[in-house]
């Protein structure tokens, strides 16, 4: 034991240390990684959903302009019996046409961003539910000492600022 120092209590010192963070690994680590990875998924689906939607509507505004195109053959070819009547008509089916794709694009866009920030947000209640309960899990049978206090201030303040 020279200068006083016991090689044993460090050896015993850095085991206590890797048990510590091989417990914290599987503990907290581990299962937060797993949940944030499906959380990862399930956005990926619902963003994917929204593109789809999207391409859904994109899809109808085709649609529509062919009918556009449809409507103006049709124009053309009974121009003679009523060219004013059927101009007024055309304006008509364009602007609601235009009208109703937009609408549907719109309310895709602002479907897919409202479940993105509810996603987001339910992610973020769970993943502070699940380091709390975590942390009571390991703290379960030891006296609360500063340390706990501290992380629980820490992680109310966590939660609080989302």
């Amino acid at each position: 034991m020279p200068l006083g120092i016991d090689f044993v209590q460090i050896l015993l010192h850095l085991f206590n240390a890797v048990i510590l963070f091989a417990g914290l690994y599987i503990l907290l680590y581990a299962p937060v990684v797993k949940f944030m990875d499906k959380r990862a998924d399930q956005i990926r689906d619902l963003t994917e959903g929204a593109v789809n939607a999207e391409m859904a509507a994109k899809k109808k505004l085709a649609e529509y302009e062919d009918k556009i195109k449809e409507a103006e053959a049709e124009l053309v070819e009974s121009r003679k019996a009523a060219a004013q009547e059927l101009e007024e008509l055309k304006k008509e089916q364009i602007s609601s046409a235009k009208e109703e794709a937009r609408q549907i694009l719109s309310d895709a866009r602002a479907q897919a961003e409202r479940e993105k920030k509810a996603i987001i947000g339910g992610a973020k209640q769970d993943i502070s539910e699940m380091i709390e309960q975590a942390a009571k899990k390991l703290m379960q049978g030891e006296d609360a000492a500063d340390p706990y206090d501290e992380f629980i201030k820490e992680a109310e303040r966590t939660k609080a600022n989302g």
